[in-house]
């Protein structure tokens, strides 16, 4: 037994050497997910402000009446909005590259002057123009708008005060959570990017044993007194050595360079990425024995790694996924593996919020490893037997 620890332990030595023969390609392997998460972080990232975020505005005046422009005025004084005045033309091209969304007043707006309440007839029309991905800003909008309109209206038809007009509420906003931290995007996108290129690294460890399996080297090391699961447990191992590797220096990088830090539980963080590397490992032992070719793995193994990290809630937080999305994620160790690294960083949870996660993604990883095993014990006995494997 003493012996065959050993042979793992050689085997897998040599996998980590091979690993850094190529020191260019190894050092991406690093660089890469850091270089993304930073860019997911940036893209994510919402400085806190005093004034909050304003909606970029485009005002169209084609009414030449002077409530239209006591209106426009309004609108452009906003301070909810960064407003400015534009032709129809210009707000058109604005709005079509997706840079704001626009307010016209159109002509016969001014006839808003004489509004009573409980008047029939025709209503003047505001028109908003939005980019058709940005109906959250052209909902924003048309509050901003009809607020603004309908004080400057009572204003006018009543004469009424600044003060006389606003709403007889206060609104006070409070954040509401179950976990007492606060949301932070270069967090979120380390953990993210961290497993995604944990599971790339064990596809390519995979590919790896594949080739090898296609070449007369692993002939000679299966002709010789090296049992198979000796081969499986050294390159689970390297695998597993590499991945460790790969989450220190990422989120060493993400601590030094953008503040990110485990505020909860440090033994549940471990526990987590534990159970993430020997899930990397495991995809790619799953790889080279359900594989086939090396280019038909690569694009089957990309299609299916994307697609978890995607619905797993890597990429952007699962609660911007849509409802059919969210309602997938318990039968994916990526969202599971997400959710622990999530509760033991910025959600500042304890060391039994990281377990059930780490227990998912644990079973995920036991269970691709056990199929692998069984589909290499099995190809092995046919290539024995003078069939394909």
């Amino acid at each position: 037994m003493k012996s065959r620890f050993a042979l793992a332990f050689a085997l897998a030595h040599k996998d980590w050497r091979l690993f850094w023969a190529d020191r260019r390609a190894a050092a991406l392997c690093f660089v890469v997910p850091v270089l993304l998460a930073a860019a997911f972080g940036a893209i994510f990232h919402k400085p806190a402000s005093a004034g909050g975020p304003k909606l970029p505005l485009l005002v169209v005046v084609e009414d030449g009446g002077a409530f239209a422009r006591l209106a426009a005025n309004d609108l452009l004084a906003s301070p909810r909005c960064d407003a400015r005045e534009v032709s129809r033309a210009e707000a058109n091209e604005l709005v079509a590259n997706k840079r704001a969304v626009a307010v016209v007043l159109p002509v016969g707006f001014d006839k808003l002057k004489d509004w009573e309440p409980g008047a029939g007839g025709s209503r003047p029309e505001v028109v908003l123009l939005h980019h058709p991905s940005a109906s959250a800003e052209r909902q924003w909008a048309e509050g901003v708008v009809t607020d603004s309109v309908m004080r400057r209206t009572a204003r006018e038809a009543f004469g009424a005060k600044e003060s006389e007009v606003a709403p007889p509420f206060r609104v006070s906003a409070e954040a509401v959570s179950a976990h007492p931290g606060a949301f932070d995007s270069y967090t979120h996108s380390f953990c993210g990017m961290t497993l995604q290129y944990l599971l790339f690294w064990g596809m390519e460890s995979g590919l790896l044993l594949l080739r090898e399996r296609q070449r007369p080297v692993w002939l000679r090391a299966r002709a010789s007194a090296v049992p198979l699961g000796c081969v499986v447990c050294g390159k689970a191992l390297a695998t597993a050595a590499v991945a460790v590797l790969q989450v220190l220096v990422t989120f060493a990088v993400g601590y030094f360079a953008f503040g990110v830090k485990v505020h909860g539980s440090f033994a549940g963080f471990v526990l987590l990425a534990c159970a993430a590397c020997a899930l990397a490992a495991a995809t790619g032992l799953l790889v080279a024995a359900l594989g086939g070719t090396e280019a038909r793995a690569r694009n089957v193994s990309i299609l299916f790694i994307l697609g978890a990290c995607m619905l797993g809630g890597l990429w952007v937080p699962a609660f911007l996924l849509p409802d059919w999305a969210r309602s997938v994620q318990d039968a994916l160790p990526t969202a599971w593996a997400m959710r622990g690294l999530e509760a033991v960083t910025w959600q500042r949870g304890g060391f039994w919020s990281a377990v059930p996660g780490a227990l998912a993604v644990g079973g995920f990883a036991a269970a691709l490893l056990a199929l692998a095993a069984v589909r290499l014990k099995l190809a092995e006995r046919a290539a024995r037997n003078g069939g394909s494997t």
